[in-house]
């Protein structure tokens, strides 16, 4: 049976033995947020598919779902594993200005709205949880899978109409750039080649089988992180 339909079997006198109706999300229809955000991991994922175009080789994996806690998992938008380490990369499709700091728990996207009666620029704001402290939490879940002697290096990528106006961080394992600007972060990023080929490669197939979960999990998942936002909001 596929992921994301449900069967119900009828009685023995039906004319058919079985009967597939419509993936509860196709009723519901798209989730334009998810869709978004899905077109930004697209673009970072088409740049690391271009052979040379960063000039660090390494094998990608996306939306992997990693063991969080007890019944609970953490969504990895993408990782890129090199001789270097780990690049664990967060991807964020955002419109408008970039204001944030490290140290804040939320940042501020400020989109512009037009122009008032006296020809003043208006903006609208809106607030998005600090990128850095959502991958760090990515990166402690995957520490706990590849063990403390493989480096990891926390990138957050912003794409769409944006522009990074005040980013402030001053973690050494940490970079917050736009997405044309990421083949300089992942060739300033990281020091040596600690890793062998090989290492590279049995992590791929180690960390492979957390991108193969079923609809079922994907659901469960966001659940866990909508409850995590209410509760976030509720504070």
């Amino acid at each position: 049976m596929q992921p994301g339909f449900f069967y119900f079997p009828h009685r023995k006198d039906s004319p058919t033995s079985m009967k597939w109706f419509v993936c509860l999300r196709a009723l519901l229809g798209p989730d334009p947020a998810r869709e978004k955000g899905e077109r930004g991991e697209n673009q970072v994922a088409a740049r690391l598919a271009e052979k040379g175009w960063f000039r660090v080789k390494g094998l990608c994996l996306r939306n992997l779902y990693l063991p969080a806690g007890e019944n609970a998992t953490t969504e990895v938008d993408m990782i890129y594993l090199t001789r270097k380490g780990i690049y664990v990369i967060e991807s964020k499709n955002y419109t408008g200005r970039i204001y944030g700091d490290e140290d804040r728990p939320q940042w501020t996207a400020a989109v512009y709205a037009g122009r008032g009666w006296l020809g003043r620029v208006k903006t609208e704001k809106h607030s998005l949880y600090n990128p850095i402290w959502q991958n760090a939490g990515h990166m402690r879940a995957l520490s706990r899978l590849v063990g403390p002697e493989v480096p990891l290096w926390s990138v957050i990528v912003f794409s769409g109409r944006c522009r990074l106006a005040d980013v402030r961080w001053d973690r050494d394992d940490t970079a917050v750039c736009r997405v044309e600007e990421l083949p300089r972060v992942l060739r300033k990023l990281g020091r040596g080649k600690p890793l062998s080929w090989r290492e590279v490669e049995d992590l791929y197939r180690r960390l492979e089988p957390y991108t193969q979960v079923s609809w079922f999990q994907k659901q469960a998942h966001i659940r866990q992180v909508k409850e995590k936002e209410r509760a976030r909001r509720g504070r």
